[in-house]
């Protein structure tokens, strides 16, 4: 089987010539298995690209997920620093980021902005890129890297993320969003219908780029932050909208949500989606044990990840990640699992990933 056919089947939920693997290393590690420092994304747009291309071979994931430069606004420029880098303003010389070494968090230097949304009267501020200027963006140009290297053996994701809780919480910030969802729910359905709109021209641009699914969901949906009641009543319905629309474009699904999700394990399989991650283990903050979603959801839905990034695969040794992946592997079955975290960290070790891989070729499709 290629690398496509195989994940194909496991989303089928039926039974792979062995069992899908995505290291899912962030770009943070990718560029420092080329020998970089992370901060130089922000001084080579096409680092971060060439970073997961190189990882995405050297690992040899059957899914790839489309990552791309780091590219700044026309009116900034970057200059480097003794701590790092600083973005400003290229006429005023205004510092408005500063790029800590070897990161890539853009720490701000000014106060932050006022939330973009108030009121309802405010939701069109929210804006609707077409399908068609979408695919004049510079990221065009990364897409195009991406399939030439990957696109007719391995399953490509491209992200149209972001159908609910974040957006809320990147336009009304995270402390107002939290209480909207209880005191003024017309307003959370407001903006998360206009960012549906948004998505649907995002969902049309990833079809006509030519990958294979669309990567959907929200990290901040989990009931680490909302209610199971808060999910099913407004979040729900734009995840499973969302996923409906790429369906019915021809591509496959996947949703996210990070942190503790048991209590909406069933909600998140009922959207429709193909592949549901990240399954986040206890150690990682979430509350899933892959034995009792399997059980639950894994008659209807492929299951992805599980496996903690932090204090499993970047902390232990080769060969105790390789009995964790094996137990992961026994625990789930051959038949709808993807071996997977959520995100290698920068500063994991190789071997560590080598060893999920060695776990996996060995596991085979023994039961």
């Amino acid at each position: 089987m290629t690398s496509k056919e195989r994940v194909l089947k496991a989303f089928e939920l039926g039974i792979p010539d062995k069992i899908p693997f995505h290291a899912y290393e962030s770009p943070e590690h990718a560029i420092r298995q080329l020998g970089r420092e992370v901060h130089e994304m922000y001084l080579d747009p096409d680092l971060v690209p060439e970073a997961m291309i190189n990882t995405g071979k050297l690992y040899d994931n059957d899914i790839i997920y489309f990552r791309p430069g780091r590219r700044i606004a026309a009116s900034q420029e970057v200059i480097q620093t003794d701590e790092g880098l600083a973005i400003r303003d290229r006429k005023t010389k205004d510092v408005a980021f500063r790029v800590l070494r070897d990161t890539k968090e853009m720490l701000r230097a000014t106060p932050k902005p006022e939330p973009l949304v108030k009121t309802s009267k405010d939701v069109d501020k929210i804006s609707i890129t077409s399908h068609q200027e979408i695919l004049q963006y510079p990221q065009m140009t990364d897409w195009k890297r991406y399939l030439d290297e990957f696109g007719q053996d391995r399953f490509i994701f491209g992200s149209a993320c972001a159908q609910s809780a974040n957006t809320l919480d990147a336009c009304l910030g995270t402390e107002t969003a939290m209480i909207a969802t209880l005191t003024d729910p017309g307003l959370c359905r407001a903006i998360m219908e206009r960012k549906y709109e948004a998505l649907k021209e995002q969902i049309l641009a990833l079809k006509l780029i030519g990958v294979d699914g669309a990567y959907t969901g929200d990290a901040c949906a989990s009931c680490s932050f909302y209610s199971p009641e808060v999910y099913r009543d407004l979040f729900f319905e734009y995840h499973k909208r969302s996923i409906d629309f790429a369906h019915e474009q021809g591509l496959k699904t996947l949703l996210h949500i990070c942190g503790r999700i048991s209590p909406i394990l069933e909600d998140m399989a009922a959207t429709g989606a193909d592949v549901i991650e990240s399954l986040d283990a206890f150690s990682a903050g979430g509350d899933i044990e892959l034995k009792d979603a399997k059980q639950r959801v894994g008659h209807l839905v492929c299951l992805k990840g599980n496996l903690d990034a932090v204090s499993v695969i970047g902390k232990l040794t080769p060969e105790e990640i390789y009995r964790e992946c094996t137990q992961a592997m026994h625990d789930t079955g051959p038949n709808g699992y993807i071996l997977s975290t959520e995100q290698i960290t920068r500063d994991t070790p190789r071997e560590n990933v080598l060893a999920m891989i060695q776990a996996r070729d060995d596991f085979g499709v023994r039961g």
